[in-house]
């Protein structure tokens, strides 16, 4: 009998990423898109990084930060009550932190596409630079905020190697579809495999189409 248990772990956990990553990545995506600085490539580098560094590897040092054996770790314990090692909330932070460059870059380039005169007259106007980008930036821009987070939530429901090393795999937990795969072929039951592989095919296909509607390509 099949469980359908990562089934549910992986959309909790992929949709809840995906909302902790829209404000980093708003904030990142408009420091990049409208901001010129000493280091900026350096910093853009160092944004983009998790997506090119092993997940396994992402996972470590995130293990590293927030071990309750950690300060970080023991202070969100102690204050918040918050525990990631072992634990679901660790497989958001995990997810998040991998598919945070999607974010960045989608409303990067949507920012990039508005017009900056039109911020400059409300400028003009009198209106501050939150107030300019609460009513002009974030509206004209506002696809690519939508076409990001489908991103981040596609990207954070395969994601395994940083979650099995922060969260661990423990069934009906943590256990997310890519990690209830990896133990159901380790344990030769092939047969329970084909609904999680459907519905994260499934699930995959619907984030990235909802993401592509949109995403505008730039013909100029």
């Amino acid at each position: 009998m099949t469980d359908y248990t990562p089934i549910f772990i992986s959309f909790k956990c992929s949709f809840l990423s995906a909302i902790i990553v829209v404000p980093w990545g708003l904030f990142w995506g408009w420091i990049l898109a409208r901001k010129e600085f000493r280091g900026k490539m350096f910093l853009q580098t160092l944004l983009y990084i998790p997506l090119v560094l092993p997940p396994v590897l992402t996972g470590y040092i995130l293990l590293s930060l927030l071990s309750q054996d950690t300060f970080l770790g023991k202070m969100l314990f102690d204050v918040f009550s918050l525990r990631f090692v072992l634990d679901w909330k660790g497989a958001v932070v995990a997810a998040a932190v991998v598919s945070s460059p999607f974010m960045i870059q989608a409303f990067k380039q949507a920012v990039e596409k508005v017009d900056k005169r039109l911020e400059f007259v409300a400028r003009t106007l009198g209106a501050d630079m939150g107030r300019v980008l609460w009513t002009v930036t974030l509206p004209l821009s506002w696809q690519g905020i939508v076409a990001g987070f489908f991103l981040v939530f596609a990207r954070s429901l395969g994601e395994f190697g940083a979650t099995i090393m922060l969260a661990g795999n423990i069934p009906g937990k943590t256990q997310t579809i890519p990690l209830a795969i990896y133990s159901k072929v380790y344990l030769g039951q092939e047969a329970a495999i084909v609904p999680l592989v459907i519905a994260a095919v499934v699930i995959a296909y619907m984030g990235l189409w909802f993401s592509s509607i949109f995403i505008k390509e730039d013909v100029r």
